[in-house]
Order: structure tokens, then C-alpha cells, then sequence
């Protein structure tokens, strides 16, 4: 090598290389400084391409857009005003789809909570305005459980004389505005709301996903679903938990016909695009011209290079948060007029939101903001088609398919797209939870057994049904083990399978096949649902595969469980106790006794202790077969894949068909768990599945333990209704509607403080017990 060679070579690792014009333009939004140099004809070539997709992109967008309105045009012009009533719900979607780009931009976080969190600002805003308390202005606090009475319930539990109960202080839950007229008037209102959304956005970065910046995808993903879970319920306990229709913000309910009496169009729902479309803009120009969104940006690309320029990414990260949450709530508050305050199908908005970001992969502004207007639009003509006589409404719900028409729209992207979300430069990939090898695995059953067995037979009723809930709760997150804390793939759809399997027993088996045969059927068929949600999984992972499992389980949950020609007009179907040798081992049959056992404690009471026995043993042989998988030669498969699909594809395992094998096992262990819950009750209901359920198991799995059967168990008995909040309720007076609440803040806690679940830290903290005493036993029979 020459000298001058050597000097280059030298320079080019000494100095740092200067980003080309384009370069500095992509990544800045703006030139590179004077002096650097130009782009060579490659990197001009290859702006050329860059531009040249945009455009294209663009011009597709375009098309679709133009096409089927000019075909509406030509022959049913009153389509295009049914297409404009759904720009405001299509606005509130792409404010919400707004401020799930503004949190990734700034955080790398994908916030499921974001629809939730623009319904909870417009019932902060009602509230001060007198909606909910005849007419007086109340700023309502969150529903959370007197921490005095962990000492006021248990004191009272042990006094017999009621004359010698304590009664402490509770908390305040509400304020009272006094503005003369009992209400705050409509713009300090409005202002106060978004406060609450700013302060929301401070607490959610600072105090909960600031300690997450280095967590794998799977905690950042259930810490925003337990955001979710915890704000729909203070909506739920708060206010109301049924559709209350509202009459303000007024944004002009006229009619507009600009083309004559064959287009109407509502001039509110113009207003409210109209709107979008100007946030949309101040946000683009904010981020293309402005220091902090420039800065945004680079922290986007590179945290690290972002730190050297002195930027600070917690403050550009809480800053996002925080515009995230007012445009959020903005829309929330602006729009309620049109769509009316609903905590339980508004909150589902962020599936159309999610949507419309992959449609803008994370990054573009318009083309989110204008994905959110369309599909709202899609939705509206939807419901328009729905009405007409030729529509089947005995096969596909006519609410179902526009609910459903997001998902349809999510696979189509992630499909042509693949991986969509755009790397960030400085989010470390973090630990999945440890999945441990069970070993020793008979004691802990036998044990186990034996007390869900005393709890069954020796207490009341109350208990038998709280055991009875903790061991089907146990069956449905032993799934998740298997499919995430196994494989790590993040699946928000396994309590909408489970529905699937009781359905498909209820419908279809439990007439022509006995038990055990009628819920293995019914699983199959759940395993085969399962089957077809996986085949997203063979082209996208994390975070997006978490996007398509919610939007299927709200997809299986509209066209499935609500449908009509299925489960009939109730939506419920009746399912038949379960019978072996023609005994009744269901809930309601109190007289069963086997070997002339039966409860020792409220005997005549529902439900059986024997249908408890029933339960126990269906659990028991699932946890054995799901440590068993993890023991084998398919749980080592399973967890290569979910360390390193390229390594474990080196290694000869076939990722693809790993991923398929447990999805279909991990599906099938729910469809018994649904079974299960369907003998439980006594019919099979969507409200018991579905896209809500969906969220709330995985909660509760991965509060409890998510990599393990013992975790599995754990989340059984800390679930809605089971032993540990009926303890709770027992002895403290905590009552049984905080139980979601309370799961929810212990499931942010725990992704922040314990990422390995309750299980894991009561594993931990028993390695840790032993090591210890060993080395203590090393030290007394040490030297000397």
C-alpha cells in the first residue's frame, strides 16, 4: 500500500464521515451545511428513486381515492354524501392514529392506549360541563380503592359486634365546579380537559415508559394494553358503562347540499376533517422546519448522535407523549358530538388508528391523517351497503363488517409491506421473560391439587366458584405460554379463540358427540383459527403481530360470535352440562355424588364441587402437556425461534413451520379453556370473549408469569373473580370491580419493575434463598 493510500485510509478512520446534501435532507428535513460535499451521481440516483416511489405511492392514493368517486357519481350520487358521514369518526381516527406516530417518533413506543386515552379527555370534558350529575359541573377523580381499607376490612373482619367496626376516611371522587350556573363553561372546559391529557402524556413517558427504554417489544406492548385496560374501567366505575349521546362541542349541525338535493352533506363532519387536516399540517411543518422536530427526528435515527449534538431524547420523548395525548384528546373532546361517549367500542378505535399509521409506516403525517379520514369513510359506506335488501344479513352482522374492515385493511399492508415499523436508532432489543425447564414436576402438582380439592369440598360456595374461575382462567393462559412466553410471538386474540371452540362446540358437536369428544372438536376448530392468524406471523413479528391479533380478535368477535345466523338473535348459545356414563358433572347439578362425596359446606348450593374435580383435571393434564412441550425436543425449537429466527433457520429449524405448530397448539389449549368457561356458565356470550377479553388475559398472564406453567397458575388465581380478589374481598371490603383496575396498575408495575411475573420473582427470590443458605452451610463447615 502507498503512502498516500495509508494517509486516506487514516483520514477516513479518524475523522468522521460528513453526511452528504440529500442524506442530511432525508434525515433533517433540511440541506446539508455549506462547505459539505455534494452527492455523488448515485446517492443523487438513489433520491431520485426515493422521490419517484413517494410520488407514486401518492398517485396510487390518488386513484383509489378519485375512481370510486367518480363511479358514484355516475350512477348513485347519494353514496358520495353517505361516504362523507364518516369524516368525523374518520377524524377522530386519524387523531388518535396522530398521536400513536408522535409517541413512535418520539419514544419508539407503539401506544395502544391512545383511543382510549381521547375517550377518558372527552368524559374529563362532559363532566365539567354537567353531563353525568344533573346538570352540576364535577371533575371526577379515578376510581381507586381507599388504601385504608386493607385495615378497615380486615379489623372489621375479625369483630363480630357491627357497633365495634371502624369506618376510615375513603377518597374523594369528585370536585364540585361552581361557576354559578352548577357547570365550567365550555372553553375552560375544554382547557382543563386537555391539562388532564397533557399531564396523562407526562405520567404515561416519565413514570412508566421512560424505566421501559431498554424492555423488549412484548413489555412495552402489555404495558400499553394495561393502560388501555386501566382507563376504559375508571371510564366504566367513573361514569357509565353504556352509550350516553351528547350535543357539544357544536361544530355546525346544518346540512350543506353543493351539488344539489342529490348530495348532503353535514357541514360538523367537514368541520371536523377540515380540522385534522390543519393539525396535520402544523405537525408536518413542525417536524420538517422547527428545531425540536427536527431534533425529534435525528433522536429517531440515531439517540446517540442526537446526545452528541445535545439534544435530550427524554425530553423530545415526553414532549411527544405529550402532544400525542392533546391531539388525542382534542379530537376526543371535538368529535363527541358525532359519535356520542361509548367507553367499550370507541376505546377500538386505535384498531382503524393502527391502521392508518401502518399506512403511513410510523412516519408520514398525511398519509396517516388522510389513511384515518378514509377509512372512516369506508366505514360509513359500509353501514350504507349493510342496509340495502340484498345485503345477507343472516350471514355477516351488519355493525360486524364495518367494525371488522380494519383488519381486513392491516393484513393487506403488513402483506405488501412486511415489516412496516421503521427501525429506531439507539432502542435496545431487551430480555423476553426467562422461560424455565420444569423439573420436579409432581410434588407441586400433587400440592397444588390437593388444595384447589380442600377448597372445593370445605368452603362455600363462594370460594368453590372463585376456584372454579381460577382453574379456567389457568387453562386460557397457559396458551399464551406456549405462544409467548414460549415462541415469543405477541397474541391478543386467544380468548377471542377460545370463544371460537365453545361456540363451535355449542353450534355443532354437543349434540351427536359426548364428553370429552364435544370440546376437543370445538378446540380443533379454534386450532384452526389459530392456524389462519398465524400466517401473518410467517411475514411480521412483535409489535405488528400484536396489531394484527387484536384487530383479528375484534374481526372474530364481530363476523363470529355476534353472528346472527350462528348464535342466533341473543348472541347466546346454551351449552349442555357435560355427562360421564350418564352422570351430570355440570355446575348446576348439586346432588352428584361420587363414592357419596359431595361438598362438606353449602352442598345444595351451585356451583358442584364436583364439576370444581372436573376443571382441576383438564388443567392438570394441560400444564403437564405444556411442561412436557417445554422439556422436548419442539419446546427447544420453540424457544431458538423466539431468540433468533436467522440463527434458529441456520440451526435447520424450520421458523415457518414452528411458528404455525404453536399457534395451532396454542390455540387449541384455549379452545378447552373456552369449553371450559362455556360449561362454567351454562350458555356461551360474546361479552365472556372478544377483543376486551383478548386484552384482559394477556394482562393477567404476564402479571402472573407469561414463560411458565407456574406463571399460568399464578395469573388463574389473581384473574377477574378468582381466589386472590375474593380474598380481597373477604377480608378487606375491596369490592370485586377493582379487580381489572388493580390487575392493570400490578401489570405496568410489573413489566417496569419484574419483567419474569409474579412466578418469576417467587422463583428468583427462591434461587436467591438458596444460594444463600448453601453458602452459609459452606461457611459453618468451612476451615476449621
Amino acid at each position: 500500500m502507498t503512502a498516500t493510500t495509508a494517509s486516506r485510509s487514516t483520514q477516513r478512520l479518524n475523522s468522521p464521515a460528513e453526511p452528504s446534501e440529500q442524506e442530511s435532507t432525508a434525515a433533517t428535513g433540511c440541506p446539508a451545511a455549506p462547505g459539505a460535499p455534494q452527492p455523488s451521481g448515485r446517492k443523487r440516483q438513489l433520491g431520485h428513486v426515493i422521490n419517484t416511489r413517494t410520488a407514486r405511492n401518492w398517485g396510487i392514493g390518488a386513484v383509489c381515492l378519485v375512481v370510486p368517486i367518480a363511479l358514484m357519481w355516475a350512477f348513485d350520487k347519494s353514496q358520495i354524501g353517505q361516504l362523507t358521514l364518516g369524516l368525523g369518526s374518520g377524524a377522530l381516527i386519524a387523531a388518535i392514529a396522530l398521536g400513536v406516530v408522535l409517541t413512535y417518533k418520539g419514544s419508539g413506543v407503539v401506544n395502544f392506549s391512545n383511543g382510549a386515552v381521547a375517550i377518558f379527555s372527552a368524559y374529563i370534558f362532559h363532566g365539567l360541563r354537567g353531563s353525568f350529575d344533573n346538570g352540576n359541573g364535577k371533575l371526577y377523580m379515578p376510581p381507586l380503592p381507599n388504601p385504608l381499607a386493607l385495615v378497615e376490612g380486615t379489623w372489621n373482619s375479625f369483630v363480630t359486634n357491627k357497633s365495634d367496626w371502624v369506618d376510615l376516611p375513603n377518597l374523594p371522587t369528585k370536585i364540585d365546579i361552581d361557576f354559578g350556573n352548577g357547570r365550567m363553561p365550555m372553553v375552560t372546559a375544554f382547557l382543563v380537559a386537555l391539562v388532564y391529557a397533557a399531564l396523562l402524556g407526562l405520567i404515561f413517558h416519565f413514570l412508566i415508559f421512560r424505566p421501559l427504554r431498554h424492555a423488549p417489544p412484548l413489555a412495552k406492548v402489555v404495558t400499553s394494553v394495561g393502560l388501555f385496560l386501566l382507563l376504559i374501567n375508571v371510564i366504566t366505575l367513573r361514569f357509565t358503562g353504556t352509550f350516553k349521546p351528547v350535543a357539544e362541542p357544536d361544530l355546525g349541525k346544518k346540512t350543506l347540499k353543493p351539488f344539489g338535493n342529490d348530495i348532503v352533506i353535514q357541514r360538523e363532519q367537514l368541520i371536523a376533517a377540515g380540522l385534522v387536516v390543519f393539525v396535520t399540517a402544523v405537525l408536518t411543518v413542525v417536524f420538517k422546519r422547527t428545531r425540536f422536530g427536527l431534533a425529534t427526528r435525528a433522536a429517531a435515527e440515531n439517540e446517540k448522535g442526537a446526545v452528541v449534538l445535545g439534544f435530550s431524547p427524554e425530553f423530545l420523548a415526553g414532549a411527544n407523549w405529550v402532544l400525542s395525548t392533546v391531539v388525542a384528546g382534542t379530537f376526543g373532546i371535538l368529535v363527541s358530538a358525532i359519535t356520542g361517549l361509548d367507553p367499550i367500542t370507541l376505546p377500538f378505535l386505535i384498531i382503524p388508528a393502527l391502521g392508518a399509521a401502518l399506512l403511513g409506516s410510523f412516519n408520514s403525517f398525511w398519509i396517516t391523517s388522510f389513511a384515518g379520514l378514509g377509512i372512516g369513510m369506508i366505514q360509513a359506506l359500509t353501514k350504507t351497503f349493510t342496509a340495502k335488501s340484498w345485503f345477507p344479513r343472516e350471514w355477516i352482522p351488519q355493525s360486524g363488517l364495518e367494525r371488522a374492515l380494519p383488519f381486513f385493511i392491516i393484513i393487506i399492508v403488513l402483506f405488501v409491506r412486511g415489516r412496516s415499523l421503521p427501525q429506531r436508532g439507539a432502542v435496545s432489543a431487551g430480555r423476553l421473560p426467562f422461560a424455565p425447564k420444569p423439573n420436579k414436576i409432581l410434588w407441586p402438582t400433587v400440592l397444588l391439587s390437593a388444595g384447589a380439592l380442600v377448597t372445593v369440598f370445605a368452603f362455600g360456595y363462594d370460594w368453590r366458584q372463585a376456584s372454579i374461575n381460577t382453574l379456567v382462567g389457568a387453562a386460557l393462559a397457559l396458551s399464551l405460554v406456549v405462544i409467548t412466553g414460549y415462541v415469543g410471538q405477541i397474541s391478543l386474540a386467544q380468548a377471542a379463540l377460545a370463544g371460537v371452540a365453545g361456540f363451535a362446540m355449542s353450534k355443532f358437536f354437543q349434540s351427536w358427540l359426548p364428553f370429552p369428544l364435544a370440546p376437543l372438536a370445538g378446540a380443533l376448530v379454534a386450532a384452526g383459527f389459530g392456524l389462519l392468524i398465524a400466517l401473518p406471523a410467517l411475514r411480521v413479528r412483535g409489535v405488528n403481530l400484536a396489531v394484527v391479533t387484536l384487530a383479528a380478535a375484534l374481526a372474530i368477535e364481530e363476523l363470529v360470535l355476534k353472528n346472527a345466523k350462528l348464535a342466533g338473535r341473543s348472541g347466546v348459545l346454551a351449552v349442555d352440562p357435560p355427562r360421564i356414563n350418564g352422570l351430570d358433572f355440570g355446575p348446576g347439578n348439586t346432588n352428584l355424588r361420587v363414592f357419596e362425596i359431595k361438598a362438606f359446606k353449602d352442598p345444595n348450593v351451585p356451583p358442584s364441587a364436583w364439576f370444581g374435580v372436573l376443571c382441576l383435571v383438564v388443567v392438570v393434564l394441560l400444564a403437564v402437556m405444556v411442561a412436557n412441550v417445554r422439556r422436548s425436543g419442539t419446546g427447544r425449537r420453540f424457544l431458538a425461534v423466539r431468540s433468533n429466527e436467522r440463527a434458529a433457520a441456520a440451526a435447520g429449524v424450520s421458523v415457518a413451520g414452528t411458528k404455525l405448530l404453536a399457534f395451532g397448539l396454542s390455540a387449541f389449549i384455549a379452545g378447552i379453556g373456552g369449553a371450559m368457561s362455556g360449561y362454567r356458565f351454562g350458555s356461551v356470550a360474546p361479552s365472556n370473549f372478544g377483543a376486551l377479553a383478548s386484552i384482559t388475559l394477556l394482562a393477567f398472564a404476564y402479571l402472573g408469569g407469561i414463560s411458565s406453567v407456574t406463571g399460568a397458575v399464578v395469573a388463574g388465581m389473581i384473574g377477574v373473580n378468582a381466589l386472590a380478589f375474593t380474598l380481597l374481598d373477604k377480608r378487606t371490603g375491596i369490592d370485586l370491580k377493582y379487580t381489572v383496575i388493580l390487575g392493570a396498575v400490578g401489570l405496568i408495575f410489573t413489566a417496569i419493575q419484574n419483567p419474569e411475573g409474579i412466578a418469576g420473582a417467587l422463583r428468583l427470590g427462591t434461587g436467591q434463598f438458596r444460594r444463600k443458605r448453601h453458602l452459609e452451610l459452606v461457611e459453618i463447615g468451612g476451615p476449621g
